[in-house]
Protein backbone atom coordinates (compact mmCIF):
# COMPACT_ATOMS: atom_id res chain seq x y z
CA UNK A 1 0.00 0.00 0.00
CA UNK A 2 1.37 3.38 -1.04
CA UNK A 3 1.51 6.05 1.67
CA UNK A 4 1.47 9.74 0.79
CA UNK A 5 1.37 13.02 2.67
CA UNK A 6 -0.15 16.41 1.94
CA UNK A 7 2.44 18.83 3.38
CA UNK A 8 0.56 21.42 5.46
CA UNK A 9 2.51 24.64 5.84
CA UNK A 10 1.59 28.05 7.17
CA UNK A 11 4.41 29.69 5.21
CA UNK A 12 6.98 29.04 2.49
CA UNK A 13 9.45 27.89 5.15
CA UNK A 14 6.86 25.77 6.94
CA UNK A 15 5.83 24.00 3.76
CA UNK A 16 9.47 23.28 2.96
CA UNK A 17 10.13 21.80 6.40
CA UNK A 18 7.03 19.57 6.33
CA UNK A 19 7.66 18.33 2.79
CA UNK A 20 11.31 17.57 3.59
CA UNK A 21 10.35 15.73 6.77
CA UNK A 22 7.77 13.66 4.88
CA UNK A 23 10.20 12.56 2.20
CA UNK A 24 12.86 11.77 4.79
CA UNK A 25 10.27 9.71 6.68
CA UNK A 26 9.96 7.45 3.65
CA UNK A 27 6.56 8.36 2.21
CA UNK A 28 5.98 7.38 -1.40
CA UNK A 29 4.23 10.48 -2.74
CA UNK A 30 3.45 14.13 -1.94
CA UNK A 31 -0.13 15.24 -2.58
CA UNK A 32 -1.69 18.68 -2.98
CA UNK A 33 -5.36 19.60 -3.05
CA UNK A 34 -6.99 22.04 -5.43
CA UNK A 35 -8.88 25.15 -4.38
CA UNK A 36 -9.75 28.24 -6.38
CA UNK A 37 -10.91 30.77 -3.80
CA UNK A 38 -9.41 31.83 -0.48
CA UNK A 39 -10.58 29.72 2.47
CA UNK A 40 -9.65 30.89 5.99
CA UNK A 41 -9.01 27.33 7.23
CA UNK A 42 -6.39 26.75 4.52
CA UNK A 43 -3.61 29.34 4.23
CA UNK A 44 -2.12 29.85 0.75
CA UNK A 45 0.67 27.33 1.37
CA UNK A 46 -1.82 24.61 2.31
CA UNK A 47 -4.31 24.59 -0.52
CA UNK A 48 -4.35 28.13 -1.89
CA UNK A 49 -1.48 27.87 -4.34
CA UNK A 50 -2.01 26.66 -7.91
CA UNK A 51 -1.58 22.91 -7.39
CA UNK A 52 0.19 21.99 -10.63
CA UNK A 53 2.76 24.77 -10.21
CA UNK A 54 3.41 23.96 -6.57
CA UNK A 55 3.77 20.25 -7.41
CA UNK A 56 6.42 21.10 -10.00
CA UNK A 57 8.33 22.98 -7.30
CA UNK A 58 8.02 20.04 -4.90
CA UNK A 59 9.07 17.56 -7.59
CA UNK A 60 12.23 19.55 -8.22
CA UNK A 61 13.10 19.62 -4.53
CA UNK A 62 12.21 15.97 -3.88
CA UNK A 63 12.78 13.90 -7.03
CA UNK A 64 12.88 10.69 -4.98
CA UNK A 65 9.11 10.60 -4.43
CA UNK A 66 6.01 10.76 -6.59
CA UNK A 67 3.65 13.73 -6.75
CA UNK A 68 -0.10 13.93 -7.17
CA UNK A 69 -2.93 16.44 -7.29
CA UNK A 70 -5.88 15.21 -5.28
CA UNK A 71 -8.20 16.32 -6.44
CA UNK A 72 -8.33 18.84 -9.29
CA UNK A 73 -11.81 20.30 -9.75
CA UNK A 74 -11.87 19.52 -13.45
CA UNK A 75 -15.15 21.26 -14.42
CA UNK A 76 -13.60 24.59 -13.36
CA UNK A 77 -10.54 24.09 -15.56
CA UNK A 78 -9.70 24.19 -19.27
CA UNK A 79 -9.17 20.55 -20.18
CA UNK A 80 -6.52 21.22 -22.85
CA UNK A 81 -4.38 23.08 -20.34
CA UNK A 82 -4.90 20.37 -17.73
CA UNK A 83 -3.71 17.80 -20.28
CA UNK A 84 -0.64 19.93 -21.04
CA UNK A 85 0.17 20.50 -17.36
CA UNK A 86 -0.32 16.82 -16.51
CA UNK A 87 1.84 15.63 -19.42
CA UNK A 88 4.54 18.11 -18.41
CA UNK A 89 4.59 16.87 -14.81
CA UNK A 90 4.56 13.28 -16.08
CA UNK A 91 7.66 14.08 -18.17
CA UNK A 92 9.45 16.01 -15.42
CA UNK A 93 8.91 13.22 -12.88
CA UNK A 94 9.57 10.40 -15.40
CA UNK A 95 6.17 8.90 -14.79
CA UNK A 96 5.71 9.59 -11.08
CA UNK A 97 2.69 11.89 -11.37
CA UNK A 98 -0.91 10.95 -10.50
CA UNK A 99 -3.87 13.07 -11.58
CA UNK A 100 -6.96 12.78 -9.38
CA UNK A 101 -9.99 14.72 -10.58
CA UNK A 102 -13.33 15.51 -8.96
CA UNK A 103 -16.58 17.23 -9.90
CA UNK A 104 -16.20 19.67 -6.99
CA UNK A 105 -18.31 20.40 -3.91
CA UNK A 106 -18.05 24.18 -3.39
CA UNK A 107 -20.82 25.86 -5.36
CA UNK A 108 -19.40 29.33 -4.75
CA UNK A 109 -16.37 28.48 -6.91
CA UNK A 110 -18.68 27.58 -9.79
CA UNK A 111 -20.58 30.84 -9.32
CA UNK A 112 -17.25 32.69 -9.39
CA UNK A 113 -16.30 31.02 -12.69
CA UNK A 114 -19.83 31.24 -14.15
CA UNK A 115 -19.93 27.45 -14.63
CA UNK A 116 -23.02 25.35 -14.01
CA UNK A 117 -22.79 23.58 -10.66
CA UNK A 118 -25.72 21.29 -11.48
CA UNK A 119 -24.10 20.19 -14.74
CA UNK A 120 -20.65 19.53 -13.35
CA UNK A 121 -20.97 15.72 -13.43
CA UNK A 122 -21.73 15.57 -17.13
CA UNK A 123 -18.98 18.07 -17.88
CA UNK A 124 -16.50 16.07 -15.77
CA UNK A 125 -17.20 12.87 -17.68
CA UNK A 126 -16.72 14.56 -21.04
CA UNK A 127 -13.53 16.22 -19.83
CA UNK A 128 -12.14 12.83 -18.80
CA UNK A 129 -12.82 11.60 -22.31
CA UNK A 130 -11.05 14.66 -23.67
CA UNK A 131 -8.07 14.12 -21.33
CA UNK A 132 -7.69 10.55 -22.51
CA UNK A 133 -7.91 11.70 -26.11
CA UNK A 134 -5.34 14.44 -25.55
CA UNK A 135 -2.89 12.00 -23.96
CA UNK A 136 -3.36 9.71 -26.96
CA UNK A 137 -2.87 12.57 -29.41
CA UNK A 138 -6.34 12.50 -30.96
CA UNK A 139 -9.31 14.85 -31.03
CA UNK A 140 -12.51 14.67 -29.01
CA UNK A 141 -16.04 15.87 -29.67
CA UNK A 142 -18.61 16.14 -26.89
CA UNK A 143 -21.63 18.22 -26.04
CA UNK A 144 -19.69 20.50 -23.68
CA UNK A 145 -16.03 19.78 -24.50
CA UNK A 146 -14.23 19.67 -27.86
CA UNK A 147 -10.60 19.10 -28.78
CA UNK A 148 -9.62 19.67 -32.43
CA UNK A 149 -8.39 16.68 -34.40
CA UNK A 150 -5.67 18.80 -36.01
CA UNK A 151 -2.46 19.14 -34.04
CA UNK A 152 -1.20 17.46 -30.91
CA UNK A 153 -0.69 19.02 -27.51
CA UNK A 154 2.94 19.27 -26.43
CA UNK A 155 4.53 17.50 -24.67
CA UNK A 156 3.50 13.92 -25.14
CA UNK A 157 3.22 12.17 -21.76
CA UNK A 158 6.15 10.17 -20.49
CA UNK A 159 3.76 7.38 -19.49
CA UNK A 160 2.19 5.49 -22.37
CA UNK A 161 -1.44 6.57 -22.54
CA UNK A 162 -0.82 9.40 -20.12
CA UNK A 163 -0.44 9.64 -16.34
CA UNK A 164 -2.97 7.75 -14.20
CA UNK A 165 -6.36 9.44 -13.93
CA UNK A 166 -8.35 8.74 -10.76
CA UNK A 167 -11.74 9.96 -9.67
CA UNK A 168 -12.47 11.33 -6.19
CA UNK A 169 -15.81 12.13 -4.65
CA UNK A 170 -19.01 10.66 -3.29
CA UNK A 171 -21.35 7.85 -4.38
CA UNK A 172 -22.19 9.36 -7.79
CA UNK A 173 -18.49 9.74 -8.57
CA UNK A 174 -17.80 6.16 -7.50
CA UNK A 175 -20.49 4.99 -9.93
CA UNK A 176 -18.81 7.00 -12.66
CA UNK A 177 -15.41 5.49 -11.79
CA UNK A 178 -16.86 1.99 -12.07
CA UNK A 179 -18.43 2.81 -15.42
CA UNK A 180 -15.27 4.39 -16.84
CA UNK A 181 -12.87 1.83 -15.39
CA UNK A 182 -10.93 4.38 -13.32
CA UNK A 183 -9.38 4.18 -9.87
CA UNK A 184 -11.43 5.78 -7.11
CA UNK A 185 -10.24 7.85 -4.14
CA UNK A 186 -12.89 7.70 -1.41
CA UNK A 187 -13.73 10.61 0.86
CA UNK A 188 -12.31 10.60 4.37
CA UNK A 189 -13.50 7.53 6.25
CA UNK A 190 -12.09 5.31 8.97
CA UNK A 191 -11.36 1.71 7.94
CA UNK A 192 -14.53 0.55 9.68
CA UNK A 193 -16.65 3.16 7.92
CA UNK A 194 -14.98 2.40 4.58
CA UNK A 195 -15.51 -1.36 4.85
CA UNK A 196 -18.94 -1.61 3.15
CA UNK A 197 -17.94 0.71 0.31
CA UNK A 198 -14.68 -1.21 -0.26
CA UNK A 199 -16.54 -4.52 -0.35
CA UNK A 200 -19.05 -3.16 -2.85
CA UNK A 201 -16.32 -1.58 -4.95
CA UNK A 202 -14.43 -4.83 -5.41
CA UNK A 203 -17.58 -6.98 -5.70
CA UNK A 204 -18.63 -4.84 -8.66
CA UNK A 205 -15.28 -5.16 -10.39
CA UNK A 206 -13.65 -1.93 -9.28
CA UNK A 207 -9.91 -1.56 -9.71
CA UNK A 208 -7.59 0.50 -7.55
CA UNK A 209 -9.16 1.95 -4.41
CA UNK A 210 -7.64 4.86 -2.49
CA UNK A 211 -8.62 7.05 0.46
CA UNK A 212 -7.65 10.50 1.72
CA UNK A 213 -7.76 10.94 5.49
CA UNK A 214 -6.44 13.29 8.16
CA UNK A 215 -4.12 11.55 10.61
CA UNK A 216 -2.74 13.09 13.79
CA UNK A 217 -0.62 11.71 16.61
CA UNK A 218 -2.07 12.18 20.09
CA UNK A 219 -1.52 10.64 23.50
CA UNK A 220 -4.82 8.77 23.33
CA UNK A 221 -7.74 8.05 21.04
CA UNK A 222 -10.43 10.67 21.75
CA UNK A 223 -13.89 9.46 22.63
CA UNK A 224 -16.96 10.73 20.79
CA UNK A 225 -17.67 13.32 23.46
CA UNK A 226 -14.33 15.07 23.14
CA UNK A 227 -14.41 15.92 19.43
CA UNK A 228 -17.13 17.24 17.17
CA UNK A 229 -18.68 14.93 14.62
CA UNK A 230 -16.87 16.51 11.67
CA UNK A 231 -13.47 16.10 13.29
CA UNK A 232 -14.23 12.52 14.24
CA UNK A 233 -15.36 11.68 10.72
CA UNK A 234 -12.41 13.26 8.97
CA UNK A 235 -9.50 12.26 11.19
CA UNK A 236 -7.67 9.32 12.65
CA UNK A 237 -6.30 10.54 15.99
CA UNK A 238 -4.34 8.57 18.55
CA UNK A 239 -1.02 7.02 19.60
CA UNK A 240 1.38 5.70 16.94
CA UNK A 241 0.50 2.03 17.54
CA UNK A 242 -3.19 2.78 17.04
CA UNK A 243 -2.54 4.75 13.85
CA UNK A 244 -0.33 1.97 12.44
CA UNK A 245 -3.12 -0.53 13.12
CA UNK A 246 -5.65 1.72 11.36
CA UNK A 247 -3.42 2.02 8.29
CA UNK A 248 -2.92 -1.75 8.28
CA UNK A 249 -6.71 -2.11 8.36
CA UNK A 250 -6.95 -0.09 5.14
CA UNK A 251 -4.53 -2.51 3.49
CA UNK A 252 -6.66 -5.44 4.65
CA UNK A 253 -9.65 -3.85 2.91
CA UNK A 254 -7.69 -3.77 -0.36
CA UNK A 255 -6.91 -0.05 -0.31
CA UNK A 256 -3.87 0.56 -2.51
CA UNK A 257 -3.13 4.21 -1.65
CA UNK A 258 -3.65 6.33 1.48
CA UNK A 259 -3.19 10.09 1.27
CA UNK A 260 -2.56 11.55 4.74
CA UNK A 261 -3.15 15.09 5.95
CA UNK A 262 -0.87 15.17 9.01
CA UNK A 263 -2.07 18.29 10.82
CA UNK A 264 -3.55 21.77 10.65
CA UNK A 265 -0.42 23.62 11.77
CA UNK A 266 3.31 23.21 11.22
CA UNK A 267 4.06 21.82 14.68
CA UNK A 268 1.34 19.14 14.55
CA UNK A 269 2.32 18.16 11.02
CA UNK A 270 5.97 17.76 11.97
CA UNK A 271 5.07 15.81 15.10
CA UNK A 272 2.88 13.41 13.15
CA UNK A 273 5.46 12.96 10.41
CA UNK A 274 8.17 12.25 13.01
CA UNK A 275 6.00 9.43 14.34
CA UNK A 276 5.43 8.20 10.80
CA UNK A 277 9.19 7.93 10.35
CA UNK A 278 10.10 6.29 13.66
CA UNK A 279 7.06 4.20 14.61
CA UNK A 280 4.09 4.09 12.22
CA UNK A 281 5.70 3.25 8.89
CA UNK A 282 8.21 0.76 10.35
CA UNK A 283 5.33 -1.06 12.06
CA UNK A 284 3.26 -1.01 8.89
CA UNK A 285 6.06 -2.30 6.67
CA UNK A 286 7.32 -5.16 8.83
Amino acid sequence: MRIGVSPWGSSYEGLGRVAAAATQAGVDILWLGDGLLAVPDFPPWSGGMEAFVELAWLAGRHPEVGIGVGAAVLPLRDVAWVAKQAATLDQLTRGRFTLVVTPGIWEREFVFRNVSFAGRGTRLEEQIGALRAAFAGVGYEGATVTLPHEGRLSPEPFTAGGPPIWLAGDRATMERALRLGLAFQARAATPEDLRPLAAEWFDRGGGQLAVRIALEVADQVPDDRSVDNLAQANRLIGPPAYLAAQLAAYAELGVADVSLMPGRDDAQSLRTIASLATEILPALRT
